[in-house]
């Protein structure tokens, strides 16, 4: 029988989140949908409530330390304090990301993507990028949302799970934190941030005092609103990258998001994982295995 326990998830007002929180829910658990959009969390909030399901959503932004309170006193007030908290907010800049993925010839003779565009975002999304021309605002806002977002949110939860038994943070991170992923040097850095911060909080709180597991799981490669236009054209035909993937992917697809709730309820039951702490579970269709050649 599963231990019914109140789950927080952050940025659960759509992508993985929403399905993460829709299957914890399905077992029985309460769960707290936290986002920055609200309209999307309260409709999650809504389909899951229709099930059945005891749930509560919350505007929060994983960037502010009072915001996340204010989203802590909500879940106490509706549901109890937190076992399980899953860091799942996370972005991705297109204007984070490099235009092709490595130096062409000429590309350091334009070192601002606004020079030509005007700080008009259309045009600089149409611009060629590059390293020496991404905008150091939109590179730390990824790392703000990703990686410092992560760290607020366990800071702010952990207070209510600290000398309890049973409680578990569990971040999600990428394939990403293993290879320097081309076009995206700013995701990539947040995820790698995550992945030893993982670790660092697992070796700071999982004592005999803390009693606070930490764990995380790597999504190799799934097809969400955060990668769409790096894997699928405007006219739905596949990008080249998405076969260089497949290529490396020794199971021939693309993941379907259902497929990392396993690893999470796996690291969320104590009774299966009690012991496990500071690691990480690649769900990669065995992308981290395979040279590719």
């Amino acid at each position: 029988m599963i231990m019914k326990q109140i789950v927080v998830i952050t940025g659960a007002g759509g992508g993985l989140g929403s399905i993460f929180a829709t299957e914890f829910a399905k077992d029985g658990h309460d769960i707290a949908i936290l986002d920055y959009n609200i309209d999307a969390a309260k409709h999650v909030e809504a389909e899951i409530r229709s099930a059945g399901g005891n749930v509560v959503a919350a505007q929060c932004d994983v960037t502010s330390k009072e915001s996340l309170e204010n989203a802590r006193e909500v879940v106490r007030k509706t549901l109890g304090k937190c076992n399980v908290l899953i860091n799942c907010a996370g972005i991705q800049d297109p204007l984070a990301k490099t235009s092709h993925e490595a130096y062409c010839p000429h590309d350091e003779e334009h070192t601002s993507i606004f020079d030509s565009c005007k700080d008009n975002m259309a045009e600089a999304l149409k611009s060629n990028r590059t390293l020496f021309n991404l905008d150091a605002h939109h590179l730390l806002n990824v790392m703000k949302v990703n990686w410092l977002g992560t760290i607020i949110a366990s800071q702010v939860f952990a207070v209510d799970m600290v000398g309890r038994e049973g409680n578990s943070i569990i971040n999600i991170t990428s394939m990403a934190a293993y290879n320097a992923l081309s076009m995206v040097p700013a995701y990539a850095s947040s995820k790698a941030a995550v992945d030893i911060f993982t670790k660092w909080l697992s070796n700071y709180i999982s004592n005999e005092y803390g009693k606070v597991r930490v764990n995380a799981v790597a999504p190799g490669y799934f097809l969400t609103p955060l990668n769409h236009d790096m894997y699928v054209n405007s006219d739905g035909s596949y990008t080249q990258r998405y076969y260089n993937v497949i290529h490396r992917t020794p199971m021939g697809r693309l993941g379907d998001p259902h497929e990392l709730v396993g690893a999470l309820k796996f690291f969320a039951d104590s009774t299966m994982s009690g012991y496990i702490t500071g690691q990480v579970i690649a769900v990669d269709g065995g992308f981290l295995s395979c040279p590719g050649i």
